[in-house]
């Protein structure tokens, strides 16, 4: 009798994980995003494009006023619902529509929390805290649930097709709103038994050599060419997520912030797959691809940047010649992603 009611007394509490997990937890998650959403929607933060993405004719000096509503769209929320608030982050055709958060000194400090600071593992997306709000490069961290939910949807990024229906990033703040053209999407190991581990948690660059080496070693892995050109005056953006390649993968989706005076339409025609991105050695099945200089002022030389149209060594954005263009490389044969088991989240 003792076993048979333990027994049935495991059996009430599974069930009960069971139902929190999966019911309950999921429930109270969909109904907090759509207050938050429905706060931010009122505080009018939802902006809609005043041109589709494709089409021409964009009112460059007409966003004066559209920023300046988004803005106060934050700062309201800051106020009203929670000052830890730092920004807003939203990418039509996606579900992601999600306050952005930022805690100090523990910036992990909402990885399992919600905007209101109680206990959830879907967490919130949080920004990275050795990338300054509003710096050179900021870099936001959401979980990639299995349920769809957070920053699930960004693992297809890697897919040209993906891209095209969604190039543009939005990502606001309190003292800035911003429009972001993705360049890049990469997938990258967190384990050296995987290859050589790329830390991109950087938001400080000391010159602009440094910085423009950073987005190089970001651009010779994406797996998708964009066709948006980049440059050390240019101010970017990461979203990063776990992924399920293999164990302990990250995608991150990389973009820089549409510039004064430049359209916030995307030349669709552009978006490609890549043809040789630097993929963590592990995904070549332990031999990585042999193509890419090590070092960015080598590789522009080489005519192997032409998304690059700054100044730096001499650049003059060249075109494209028999002398300066990129050499021709061909994968491993084994150069195709294997499937891998991962309860990683």
């Amino acid at each position: 009798m003792a076993l048979t009611g333990l027994f049935a007394l495991i059996f009430v509490v599974s069930g009960g994980v069971l139902l929190w997990e999966m019911v309950i937890n999921p429930h109270l998650t969909d109904s907090n995003l759509d207050e938050v959403q429905s706060a931010f929607e009122e505080a009018g933060g939802i902006v809609d494009l005043p041109v589709s993405i494709g089409e021409s004719g964009e009112d460059l000096g007409g966003r004066e006023e559209e920023y300046a509503q988004r803005v106060e769209a934050v700062k309201k929320m800051q106020t009203t619902v929670n000052k830890d608030i730092c920004g807003w982050l939203r990418i039509e055709g996606t579900n992601i529509n999600f306050p952005v958060l930022s805690s100090s000194p523990d910036d992990e400090y909402y990885l399992y929390r919600d905007y209101k600071g109680e206990d959830s593992r879907y967490g919130s997306i949080f920004l990275a805290g050795n990338t300054p709000l509003n710096g050179e490069n900021q870099l936001l961290h959401g979980h990639s649930m299995m349920d769809g939910r957070m920053f699930w949807s960004l693992i297809d990024f890697g897919e040209a097709e993906t891209v095209k229906k969604s190039p543009l990033i939005r990502f606001d703040t309190a003292e800035e709103a911003g429009d972001w053209k993705i360049l890049a999407v990469i997938k990258t190991n967190t384990y050296p038994s995987q290859g050589e581990i790329f830390y991109y948690d950087q938001g400080v660059f000391s010159s602009p050599e440094q910085k423009m080496q950073f987005y190089y070693d970001v651009m010779k892995r994406s797996m998708v060419d964009t066709g948006v050109d980049l440059n050390e005056n240019d101010r970017t953006l990461m979203l990063s997520t776990c992924s399920y390649e293999f164990d302990g993968f990250r995608t991150v989706v990389f973009a820089r912030k549409v510039r004064e005076n430049e359209e916030r339409l995307v030349d669709l025609t552009k978006i490609t797959a890549a043809a040789n991105p630097q993929m963590p050695a592990v995904w070549y099945g332990g031999t990585p691809l042999d193509y890419w200089p090590e070092n960015f002022e080598d590789a522009l030389a080489a005519g192997m940047t032409d998304w690059y149209t700054g100044a730096l060594y001499g650049n003059e954005n060249r075109p494209e010649t028999e002398e300066n263009a990129p050499p021709e490389a061909v994968p491993p044969e084994d150069a195709s992603p294997e499937d891998g088991d991962s309860n990683y989240i």
